[in-house]
């Protein structure tokens, strides 16, 4: 038995050491017990075990640019989740990917993740066609930049339509036994950024951004008996 296993069994015996049967109640505790000291469980990785995490690949290896990151930090707002970046190995190609977790109570996190992914797509493809459309003339540096700045404003207008989830204090205090028991050891990050000359045109590519982000749509819904998530896009990319 791993320890996966293992917790998920201690767990079922807690919930049966409540039971109003004396005997039974008795025996489940003892048998929870027996597993934690088996498998060196401490309460607190009880309490953690309440929660859960997805990983999402990001663009970048190793260092995000700062508009995926606030993407990221969107998405996680918007289902009450925690969000850290890490690299992991690719088990197919050997490589190292760099991506988002995101921690919270499921299923919040795998829809978090698959909300940042569908709206990871929509803004490469709205970033690709603004490049194509609107800065053929630039050279190389700034038109990185000042995509990317069209991509700030794009994200910006996402954020403005999601209203944040609020954790409840029991799930504050899960999600935060698991942060401590997993991601103790988190480093800062700085994100990269890259400068645009002339700081006129990031103030327009920004504002063309949040035009074009505006069709982005997303109605968070986590608990519903309702598709958790309802994603559309109208315009601003082709």
């Amino acid at each position: 038995m791993d320890k996966k296993t293992a917790l998920n069994k201690i767990r079922k015996c807690l919930a049966l050491a409540k039971s109003s049967e004396p005997h039974e109640a008795a025996a489940a505790m003892r048998q929870a017990q027996k597993l934690m000291r088996e498998y060196g469980f401490e309460h607190p990785d009880l309490i953690a075990a309440g929660a859960d995490e997805q990983w999402a690949k990001s663009a970048s290896t190793k260092t995000p640019v700062w508009y995926e990151v606030g993407l990221a930090s969107t998405c996680a707002r918007a289902y009450g989740c925690e969000m850290v970046f890490s690299r992991r190995l690719n088990e197919r190609t050997f490589g190292i990917n760099g991506g988002y977790v995101f921690i919270g109570i499921a299923p919040a996190p795998e829809v978090c993740a698959y909300t940042f992914e569908v709206l990871g797509r929509q803004l490469r493809r709205a970033r690709r066609h603004y490049i194509e459309t609107e800065l053929r003339r630039c050279g190389p540096n700034n038109k990185v930049a000042r995509a990317d700045e069209f991509c700030g404003g794009w994200v910006a207008a996402v954020e403005g339509q999601i209203q944040p989830t609020e954790q409840s204090a029991e799930q504050a205090r899960i999600v935060d036994a698991y942060m401590r028991a997993h991601y103790a050891a988190m480093a800062t990050m700085s994100p990269r950024s890259r400068e645009v000359s002339r700081s006129a045109s990031s103030v327009r590519d920004r504002s063309n951004g949040i035009v074009a982000g505006s069709g982005a749509r997303v109605r968070p819904g986590v608990g519903s008996d309702e598709p958790p998530m309802a994603i559309g896009h109208s315009g601003g990319a082709r």
